[in-house]
């Protein structure tokens, strides 16, 4: 058959195809004109018991009988809209702010350079002056000055120490302001929540004032309201703060890309303070979890969450000595604070062995932990139990971090210098590249000093070498010695730690820290022998079902997963070249990059300079023009900042070490 009948046999199959098509079709829409058509138009709905009129076998395409559904469509169903804690600032306003930023660095760095023409400069004056300077301009500089106290891996020890003790006392805010937010924010009258509402704060901060009340119901509350504007003023000077780090990165007075993480944590720290429902949700985590405990020494205040919203959080009301006035009747031997514990049975002791105890379970055992647990934060009620307030800052660590934090302090009652350099490690996952041999040298070694002072006699060493400070001192020396970045919950753990610690040793010297880990140790392993009991009753309870299965595929898969790496470590190359390619492979870029800015500044100065020629009348002389150029000191001036700010960008860039 020749390939021109072909095609004509397919002309005719296709018309063939076409007309049965056409004809079924036809014969649909009669059926579906006599019978109605469905209410969402896509077919006929044929009543129950009556059959399709008759058709022939061609009759293919036809209605099939369907459910009648719903009226509501897809459409019509929509997810919840979820809106983040958002503040907006504008640029007016961040100009305002920064002429006080620049106000106080000029007060600061003046005041240093008056100290040294004196001969009186010293780091201790330079703290206390900065320290003076945040508490003077207040608002976000006192957060922002607390905040820094957490950054022992940027700042000395002595700065750190001096920010700590910035006091969080501002001018309350109008009372008629407060109740208004309470009804904005909560959807209730005021008067139809409380039954006494005291308008003088029992304590006003910088970014709340707190007042007493009492409710309908009769209990008596504490009631936290957010500062008016106190967000946009927290964005404002987050603001100020990344226009003048990002001059220190242009300037390479700091590492470019050094201060990103800095920037984020910071300000997501700040916000977290102005996030009520999260501060709310952590403190009713934390009391449910305490009671879990069955301890009963500690716990945190009720939260009424009816009446608490973004902006407000009603709690209930706690009574009893604050830890800082405890600590002022054992050191100060206050009358009147020694006269309130002798009155609520309250024994310094026990109460610096639970402060350590709650310590140890917020970081090991609990989902979350209290990371600001200075003494105004801490009420110590009757038979010494605690209470904590203002979750404002909490911190998190998960499985490999715990770990690394067990490994530390077990190292440490053991005198295992070796075991406190590998938690340590463990601690600064993941690691940058560096010679991770060296770092744990240099570990080893210092914490070999601090074991030495950790077993001196109490009366061979201060109060405070007894607290864990020159450990986290030790271990924030290697993150500035090797450039190593510390996670946020990690410098949230550190903090707590010391002021645990310290606030501990201070009201009672005898306490030993790690006996009370032990103590704590021993809970612990109570409650996973308790976990595992319980497990392994469900599971005979249930008896074998899939689950062991699921598991059993997992250890299998785990098992397969450490084949692999263990193959893929042993089979890597000792040296990766390309880490040697990639910095010339920069290098190169930032020399191209170098010229071609350099070109650029010289096209637009030779412009302005034409530019001036042209309006003065002068003849257009290229040779001139590039005289004048290069000359031009200002000109110079921009070529040198480029030229040292490109160069020690690279030396950064080179001195990396690669894995």
């Amino acid at each position: 058959m020749s390939t021109s009948d072909d095609q004509n046999r397919q002309i005719k199959l296709r018309k063939g195809t076409k007309r049965a098509i056409k004809k079924n079709i036809q014969n649909w829409q009669g059926i579906r004109a006599q019978n109605g058509s469905c209410k969402n138009g896509s077919g006929v709905i044929l009543p129950e018991g009556k059959k399709p009129q008759d058709r022939s076998h061609t009759d293919v395409i036809s209605t099939i009988p369907r459910r009648e559904i719903s009226s509501q469509s897809a459409s019509d169903i929509s997810l919840p809209v979820v809106e983040p804690l958002v503040f907006k600032t504008s640029r007016i306003k961040a100009l305002g702010r920064l002429f006080i930023w620049l106000s106080m660095i000029f007060y600061f760095i003046g005041g240093n350079i008056w100290d040294r023409l004196r001969r009186r400069d010293s780091e201790t004056r330079r703290a206390i002056r900065l320290r003076r300077a945040f508490e003077r301009a207040g608002g976000t500089f006192i957060k922002f000055g607390q905040q820094m106290a957490m950054r022992i891996d940027l700042l000395p020890w002595a700065y750190t120490v001096e920010l700590s003790k910035m006091l969080d006392r501002v001018p309350p805010f109008a009372i008629e302001q407060a109740l208004e937010i309470i009804e904005r924010t909560t959807g209730f009258a005021w008067e139809d929540i409380f039954s006494i509402f005291d308008p003088d704060p029992i304590g006003s901060a910088s970014i709340a004032n707190v007042y007493q009340a009492i409710l309908k119901s009769g209990e008596k509350v504490a009631v936290k309201v957010r500062r008016p504007g106190i967000g946009e003023l927290f964005m404002a000077d987050f603001k100020v703060f990344d226009w003048l780090l990002d001059l220190a990165e242009f300037l390479t007075l700091v590492r470019p890309g050094y201060t990103q993480n800095i920037r984020r944590e910071l300000q997501n720290t700040l916000l977290e303070e102005l996030d009520f429902v999260q501060e709310a949700r952590f403190q009713d985590m934390f009391r449910r979890s305490a009671k879990k405990t069955k301890k009963g020494f500690f716990t945190a205040p009720r939260v009424y969450f009816k009446f608490s919203s973004q902006e407000v959080i009603v709690q209930k009301y706690t009574s009893g000595i604050w830890l800082w006035e405890i600590m002022a009747g054992v050191e100060q031997k206050n009358i009147q604070a020694l006269a309130r514990m002798r009155e609520l049975n309250i024994d310094p002791q026990k109460v610096a062995q639970r402060l350590l105890w709650v310590n140890y379970w917020g970081m090991q055992e609990n989902l979350i932990f209290h990371a600001d647990p200075h003494p105004a934060n801490v009420i110590v009620r009757r038979n010494s139990k605690l209470t904590f307030i203002d979750f404002g800052s909490c911190g998190s660590f998960n499985r490999e971090q715990r770990l690394g934090l067990e490994l530390t302090a077990m190292a440490s009652g053991e005198n295992d210098a070796e075991g406190m350099a590998r938690g340590t490690l463990k601690l600064f996952e993941p690691l940058p590249p560096l010679d991770v041999k060296e770092l744990f040298q240099q570990a080893e070694a210092e914490y070999t000093r601090v074991l030495t002072i950790f077993k001196s006699k109490l009366e061979h060493t201060e109060w405070w070498e007894r607290t864990s400070v020159r450990q986290w001192m030790s271990f924030f020396k290697f993150s500035r010695d090797h450039n190593i970045p510390v996670a946020i919950h990690t410098l949230r753990m550190i903090r707590a730690t010391l002021l645990y610690d310290t606030v501990a040793v201070r009201i009672c010297k005898e306490v030993n820290r790690f006996d009370e880990y032990l103590r704590f140790r021993k809970f612990r392993e109570k409650q996973a022998k308790k976990r595992v009991i319980k497990g392994i009753e469900n599971q005979f309870r249930r008896g074998l079902d899939d689950t062991i299965f699921l598991r059993l595929e997992e250890v299998a898969k785990t098992g397969e997963k450490l084949l692999y790496r263990t193959q893929n470590f042993l089979g890597s190359p000792m040296f990766n070249f390309s880490s040697l390619v990639g910095k010339w492979v920069f290098t190169v870029s930032m020399v191209i990059r170098l010229i071609g800015r350099v070109l650029l500044i010289t096209l637009i100065t030779a412009g302005i300079l034409a530019g001036v020629y042209i309006l003065r009348g002068f003849d257009l002389q290229p040779e001139t023009i590039f005289n004048e150029v290069v000359s031009n000191r200002f000109y110079l001036f921009l070529l040198v900042v480029l030229l040292i700010t490109n160069t020690r960008h690279i030396l950064f860039r080179l001195r990396d070490q690669e894995v």
